[in-house]
């Protein structure tokens, strides 16, 4: 198969999967708000400040800032002055945050057991070896896009 029809039938199936109903409960953990709160709950003692946020999971400073202000009203996270640089502001997770996003990690785990599962363990492993190329790949070639 040459190149072209390659990366159409690639692209016609990640675009497949992309519309169906279970990839939205998916594509959630893809989103600015919910990458925030993974990244709090997995450093819960850090001071974690919205540049870091930015630089660490490459959003932009005002998408970073638009995400946390919502987060905030919804009380699942609090600002406060850093106590080790008081130019510097510190994001925390609530316990509103934490429920909120375990929740969610609750759910998406049950799709992948469903994905294992089905699959197999020989397949997961393929599947997880494929991603695992396709990312090294892509890393290499980042600076050339």
């Amino acid at each position: 198969m040459d190149k072209i029809k390659l990366r159409n039938t690639l692209t016609k199936s990640l675009s497949d999967m992309y519309e169906m109903k279970v990839f939205s409960v998916l594509a959630v953990f893809l989103q600015d708000k919910i990458q925030i709160l993974l990244y709090l709950i997995k450093n819960p003692h850090g001071d974690v400040n919205p540049s870091e946020l930015s630089d660490k999971l490459h959003v932009s400073r005002p998408r970073i800032t638009h995400a946390l202000a919502s987060l905030r009203k919804k009380g699942y996270v609090k600002m406060n002055i850093s106590e080790k640089d008081r130019r510097r502001m510190c994001v925390k997770l609530t316990s509103n945050g934490e429920s909120f996003i375990k929740e969610k990690q609750e759910r998406i785990n049950n799709y992948f057991d469903v994905l294992v599962e089905g699959l197999g363990e020989e397949n997961v492993i393929e599947l997880n070896r494929l991603i695992e190329l396709s990312m090294e790949v892509m890393k290499n070639k980042e600076n050339q896009l």
